[in-house]
């Protein structure tokens, strides 16, 4: 995903959560707000925000960027799925999304539940990824999950939502429609269950082999300690191993999908540099594509589009653009528009004096390479 001004997410398993701050105090969880990805802070009247927060916790000041009244605040993460403009201080989605893989590379089913469903006294196995909500991953981000043929399973009593002093009802419904989703456009499916896979623990079973032959729990201690004496277990369980082949997969996904993030000079701006921010939304669901370009058919898309025919280059629609899907063209200053940046904002469509923009609705078939370019 594409790289953010801040941390974003939430949600990794208690344990691998930084809990305290270096002189020892608690360094709580805090949702920020990142302007970059904001569109009311570029204008527009966007309100997604406040109408899923389950506490009112999101207002919005008088320049427009959101503000987050942090008594209220849960971080429950659902605005982190309805909007990348908010993001947790602990963990990025790119994390999150980079730890699911490692477990599937160690060829392991990655089940995904929230806190409500982790009571005191169970410890999630190694394969359990503990989020606030499930409601803080977007369908970008379950179906990217899914087009890369990864074995996912909820684990959680859906009955606990009703009640949920984080979430509430509101989780419940935005994590069902994500769900949905991402099924829908992938044409695959996430697992259901409602047993969470518990840490093991051989010298316990030895000890107490309540359910399990004594016999049994002796030869695996005795099998696990043979593992680990000859360096079998280190290997299989080798984070920084996981790592190198996810950053150097990663990178050649990206190198595929060819992203120009960032600036670039530009004679036909007063400031002499134009800038293109893909959304990490928008990305996960470009890795989608990439990894599995039939689902393009099935995901709706609403996309600028220009009438050339009434255009006149005033570059009205650049000016506003929040992404840089349209600025001048930095060799000649005529019109550049990239359909991979657009995110259907209408910004565009308001600033064109010769109404020469319009938003129209398609599929992401529109955001596919052309043939010339999947040849190269």
């Amino acid at each position: 995903m594409a790289d953010a001004p801040d941390r974003q997410e939430t949600g990794l398993p208690p344990e691998q959560e930084p809990s305290a701050a270096a002189d020892g105090s608690e360094r709580p969880q805090r949702i920020v707000v990142l302007r970059d990805f904001c569109l009311r802070a570029h204008g527009a009247d966007c309100e997604r925000c406040a109408l899923a927060c389950p506490h009112g916790a999101v207002s919005f000041a008088e320049a427009g960027a959101p503000v987050i009244d942090g008594d209220a605040c849960t971080r429950c993460g659902i605005c982190l799925g309805v909007c990348d403009a908010f993001s947790s201080t602990r963990v990025t989605m790119a994390d999150l999304h980079a730890r699911i893989r490692r477990i599937a590379l160690r060829g392991e089913r990655a089940v995904l539940t929230c806190k409500e469903n982790v009571f005191p006294g169970l410890e999630p196995a190694a394969n359990v990824v503990v989020l606030p909500c499930l409601a803080c991953l977007s369908p970008e981000f379950w179906t990217l999950v899914l087009a890369e043929g990864i074995d996912v399973t909820i684990a959680a009593d859906l009955s606990y939502c009703t009640d949920c002093v984080r979430a509430g009802e509101m989780g419940e419904l935005l994590y069902a429609h994500a769900v949905e989703t991402a099924e829908e456009w992938s044409g695959r499916s996430v697992g259901f269950s409602d047993v969470i896979p518990e840490k093991e623990n051989l010298l316990r079973d030895l000890a107490d082999p309540s359910g399990v032959d004594r016999r049994s729990a002796f030869s695996n201690l005795v099998g696990e300690v043979g593992d680990i004496a000859s360096g079998k277990r280190r290997l299989r369980n080798s984070e920084v191993l996981q790592e190198f082949y996810e950053r150097r997969e990663r990178a050649r996904a990206l190198a595929r999908l060819n992203l120009g993030n960032g600036t670039e000079f530009n004679d036909f701006v007063p400031e002499g540099l134009t800038k293109r921010t893909m959304q990490p939304k928008r990305q996960m669901l470009l890795e989608a594509l990439e990894r599995d370009p039939g689902i393009a058919a099935r995901v709706p898309l609403v996309l600028s589009e220009t009438d050339c025919a009434l255009c006149t280059d005033t570059l009205s629609c650049a000016a506003v653009c929040p992404t840089g899907a349209r600025r001048p063209d930095p060799a000649d200053g005529t019109l550049a528009y990239d359909a991979r940046y657009c995110i259907g904002c209408g910004l565009c469509v308001g600033a064109c004096p010769e109404g020469a923009v319009e938003l129209v609705e398609t599929t992401a078939e529109t955001l596919l390479p052309a043939e010339d370019e999947t040849s190269l």
